[in-house]
């Protein structure tokens, strides 16, 4: 009896920690939160990062649609909303397009407004895990 409680005890931290790291995966991360960075990112992995160098911004305010994409449009994400963004905290339906290698991606999902500040507009998706900085142009 006394060498089974040791053991017991031991499996029983590994499976709370085992919970509770797989809950922080689903969180947002603060350096997401804090990154100005016109980005996508996926499982908190960055799949695409603007450059000024070699990337474009577009923007259409009519179809709540922001494309960011390399010059020669080889790689980008396009996120299309149901309504724009106008404060931090709202719920808005939409979709999200994107490239990786040689792959085309869509999703449709739910964003929440995490920030807005400069024109840019924080996105995070919890069911899908897809976190955006994008950036709506005049």
């Amino acid at each position: 009896m006394r060498l089974r409680l040791p053991i017991l005890i031991t499996v029983s931290v590994l499976c709370i920690a085992g919970c509770l790291s797989g809950c922080r995966e689903h969180n947002l991360s603060d350096d997401f939160k804090f990154d100005s960075t016109i980005r996508m990112e996926i499982k908190g992995y960055t799949v695409f990062r603007y450059n000024p160098l070699t990337c474009q911004i577009g923007f259409n305010r009519e179809r709540s649609e922001f494309r960011i994409h390399t010059d020669n449009m080889s790689d980008f994400f396009i996120i299309r909303l149901d309504e724009m963004p106008s404060a931090e905290g709202q719920i808005v339906n939409g979709a999200t397009s994107w490239t990786t290698g040689d792959d085309l991606h869509t999703k449709k999902t739910s964003f929440e407004v995490i920030r807005l500040e400069g024109g840019k507009i924080w996105l995070w998706s919890p069911s899908t895990r897809i976190a955006a900085v994008v950036m709506e142009l005049e």
